[in-house]
């Protein structure tokens, strides 16, 4: 969220499969993180986008909550844009280890603005401002939270890589104006602000990550590495969080998480249809309150993910669903379901 992960629930030591993972993705993994040029027909500056968001809808597992989608930076086109998003995530919860102890179901909805503006031609700042709406239902009775989510705000730098093309006039060759490469590469720094509200009393339920903010300040970086050639590119992101306590020595850690998808261009005169398909994952630690780690808090989840975006003009519709396929999360006693996010972005 990613797109969905779980906020208050997210610590993470970068473990030896961790860093073999990452270093497996930095090297095979790729992002188009550059505009679209279309050719032919189309008019390049209709289509800005080169879409499909980066780890995307995978809020911090059960922490859309928490983050409004922290790890979800925009389009991987990393064009520039405002736009809104819708983030459903759906679990559930059982309090015990028996096959009769009590289940409850939790839906959270998160409404996020967000949008992404240049400094100048390599810095880029983004910012997401989520409104959480979040229900949980027992058997005997129904919470719900609302209200303003944790903001998140991050910097980017683009790096730029570009052919190298070369002419003759018969005794030497000289370099000519450069053409940019298929590759790309973005780095990003960012900070989650406590703008959400914490509510201690609701950590002792089985799933902590129903909060609408941590009450913590944190910081995280981000990475995004694509290649694109013709109608055919796939994308990798990769996210590291920083967590700190809050004001009830509450730490929610940190956590490690991956995306990469794979997409294509299906284009016409007037538009640009992209499916796409990927996975997704996150890497929790334990929780931990006045330096004491809490039992039964950490995990990890697999998700695969499947999804399309319309390009029209300077309009991008998009939608992404996501659906686990492993996960070992809190003990075994909370288990995501399934993730949508449908997304509307307007280019700058």
């Amino acid at each position: 969220m990613n797109f969905y992960k779980m906020n208050d629930f997210q610590n993470i030591n970068i473990k030896p499969f961790a860093i073999a993972t990452l270093l497996c993705f930095i090297s095979f993994g790729s992002a188009y993180a550059t505009i679209i040029k279309p050719k032919d027909s189309i008019s390049s500056q209709r289509f800005q986008y080169m879409s499909i968001n980066t780890l995307e809808d995978d809020c911090d597992l059960c922490g859309c909550t928490t983050s409004g989608g922290s790890s979800a930076f925009g389009d991987l086109s990393m064009s520039n844009f405002v736009g809104v998003r819708y983030i459903y995530q759906n679990f559930e919860s059982k309090d015990g280890i028996f096959s009769n102890s009590p289940i409850s179901k939790e839906q959270f909805n998160t409404y996020q603005l967000w949008g992404r503006v240049p400094i100048n031609e390599s810095f880029f700042l983004s910012a997401i401002i989520p409104y959480q709406d979040l229900n949980r239902n027992f058997e005997d009775r129904e919470e719900h939270l609302s209200g303003l989510g944790d903001i998140n705000v991050i910097g980017w730098y683009q790096f730029k890589f570009y052919k190298k093309e070369q002419k003759t006039d018969g005794t030497m060759d000289f370099v000519v104006e450069r053409e940019r490469s298929n590759h790309t590469l973005n780095v990003g720094l960012g900070v989650k602000l406590p703008t959400g509200e914490f509510e201690e009393q609701l950590t002792d339920k089985v799933n902590p990550g129903f909060q609408v903010g941590t009450g913590s300040l944190d910081a995280f970086t981000t990475a995004i590495y694509g290649y694109k050639k013709t109608n055919l590119g796939f994308a990798t992101t990769l996210a590291y969080y920083f967590k700190t306590k809050n004001k009830n020595e509450y730490r929610f850690g940190n956590q490690f998480s991956y995306a990469t998808t794979v997409f294509y261009d299906i284009a016409s005169e007037e538009s640009i249809i992209k499916p796409f398909i990927g996975f997704s994952g996150d890497v929790y630690n334990s929780i931990e309150q006045y330096d004491e780690k809490l039992p039964d808090t950490d995990g990890s989840i697999f998700n695969g993910s499947v999804g399309s975006e319309f390009v029209y003009g300077k309009f991008l519709l998009g939608a992404k669903y996501t659906l686990p396929i492993s996960q070992n999360l809190f003990g075994g006693n909370v288990e995501a379901k399934n993730n949508l996010a449908v997304y509307f972005n307007y280019a700058l």
